[in-house]
């Protein structure tokens, strides 16, 4: 007899989060899981990606924010009552488990933590949730061994073995795919490097344009940011301010940005904090070596080996112009980091941990 699985999610924005609960909805074995994607409000680019007739139904509360959302949820799982609920996204997950008391006990409730706690954005509020109900989950699916750490810290007295670590998968045929344009997207008379993320205080722009900034050959380089946020009119004045803004280019949110990544010579992660960089996954499954900054989040996995790219502090801006040049110096075969990646984190071995996971909760 098949499980019935709700994926709970607020929207479709462009989002690693977003991105995860997509792959997973596709691939989950229909044979085993009917699946749901539950949207409290169904918007956001990554509705694209969904197609004309998804192998997975999608439900929308027609909700506009998390806090309005308590109702709606309540009623659609007493309705609907699905074997398991897996949500993510910090706040919507300590609403969850809040209100787990009043959700049918045949439902079984996984949260999907998606980022460093201590270290995110949080309102007082939303800790407090987590202090007090986060232990409400059956279980709590951590990516990296810094979120596990960090996560006992603010939540104490999980129970053992409640807290699960499962890594992000990467859909390494459909970025093959996507990546392949004949049109040129950046410059051709420079070294590209390439980031993409929110233009949030997290993702650390500010540090990547000052570091950037005291290149002793700057010139020969161009840096290409994708991604929206509030941050960028003052990351734009800081470009002026350091005399860079000839040299970097924001080209806002693109839907499909393994195009422009492959087309880099280097990507670069400039993070603070992260929960799991899913980005640094997909530059690395377009063949293109990163540089990242020295944060909390599950790099030192990804960049275990050397042939990957480096860790380094982004704002020594010595080292961080010398790893370019290291890197670029490099004559790798074709193919090897993608192999790489998809050796430990294709999308079909993260699917069975999840299937598995879903199973036997």
């Amino acid at each position: 007899m098949k499980r019935s699985v709700v994926f709970l999610l607020p929207s479709l924005w462009g989002g690693g989060s977003e991105r995860v609960f997509l792959n997973l909805c596709k691939h989950l074995d229909k044979n085993k899981f009917d699946v749901t994607l539950c949207l409290l409000k169904k918007e956001g680019e990554f509705l694209s990606h969904i197609g004309s007739n998804p192998s997975f139904q999608i439900h929308d509360l027609g909700v506009s924010r998390v806090r309005y959302s308590i109702l709606p949820i309540v009623k659609y799982l007493r309705k609907v009552k699905p074997d398991v609920v897996i949500s993510t996204l910090g706040h919507l997950n300590a609403i969850l488990s809040a209100i787990s008391f009043v959700i049918p006990k045949k439902v079984k409730l996984i949260g999907r933590e998606s980022n460093i706690v201590s270290m995110s954005n949080h309102n007082k509020i939303t800790l407090l949730l987590y202090r007090y109900f986060y232990k409400n989950f059956d279980k709590v699916v951590v990516q990296s061994n810094d979120m596990e750490v960090d996560l006992k810290k603010v939540v104490k007295n999980f129970k053992e073995n409640q807290i699960v670590k499962i890594n992000n998968p990467v859909d390494l045929d459909s970025i093959v795919k996507a990546k392949d344009t004949a049109n040129a997207l950046l410059p051709k008379d420079k070294i590209n490097l390439i980031s993409v993320g929110s233009l949030t205080h997290q993702k650390g722009y500010d540090i990547l344009l000052k570091s950037f900034a005291r290149f002793h050959n700057k010139n020969k380089y161009h840096i290409t940011i994708l991604g929206r946020g509030k941050l960028l009119d003052e990351l734009n004045k800081l470009a002026i301010k350091e005399n860079v803004d000839k040299n970097v280019s924001f080209i806002g949110f693109k839907p499909n940005p393994y195009e422009y990544i492959a087309q880099s010579s280097i990507f670069i992660s400039s993070s603070r904090f992260e929960g799991f960089p899913n980005v640094v996954l997909e530059a690395l499954t377009c063949d293109v070596p990163v540089i990242a900054n020295s944060y909390k989040g599950g790099i030192d996995e990804i960049l275990n080996k050397p042939i990957l790219g480096k860790i380094i502090d982004l704002k020594k801006s010595d080292v961080f112009e010398s790893t370019c040049e290291e890197i670029l110096s490099r004559d790798l075969p074709k193919g090897c980091l993608s192999k790489e990646i998809n050796q430990m984190y294709g999308i079909a071995a993260i699917v069975k941990k999840y299937e598995m996971l879903i199973l036997n909760i």
